[in-house]
């Protein structure tokens, strides 16, 4: 109990000292846990892309394309003194694609890569 006061100033005078030296090694670990976590986010992108891939080729080597057989169109809702004309040029010639309106109803099909519209094509949607 003689010696607490000549202690306690060494030990500051130590720790004085040492927060120098210790003070980057802090700021070095943060940085070191934000790039492993970088690393891991990147590690999961790069594995759902490589199981993207293995999934893409199974359905190539299958045969099967995928295919939508219906479009919606968002914020429209069907008038005759408006046409939507909605972009044909993603589909197949060989694919039939129904279109609907934001409320479900069918307004048209594109079939051969042509729109045709329900107002000017009365069996467009049967």
């Amino acid at each position: 109990m003689t010696y607490q006061k000549q202690i306690a100033l060494g030990l500051a005078g130590i720790a004085v000292c040492a927060i120098p030296m210790l003070l980057p090694l802090i700021l070095k670990i943060t940085t070191y846990a934000q790039s492993e976590r970088l690393k891991a986010e990147e590690e999961l992108q790069r594995a759902t892309i490589a199981e993207r891939a293995k999934t893409s080729e199974a359905l190539y080597q299958a045969g099967i394309a995928p295919t939508a057989t219906r479009l919606r169109i968002r914020r429209y809702i069907d008038t005759s003194s408006r046409d939507p004309k909605p972009d044909t040029t993603g589909y197949g010639a060989s694919e039939l694609v129904y279109v609907y309106d934001s409320t479900g109803v069918c307004i048209g099909k594109i079939e051969q890569n042509q729109w045709y519209w329900v107002h000017k094509h009365n069996d467009a949607c049967n």
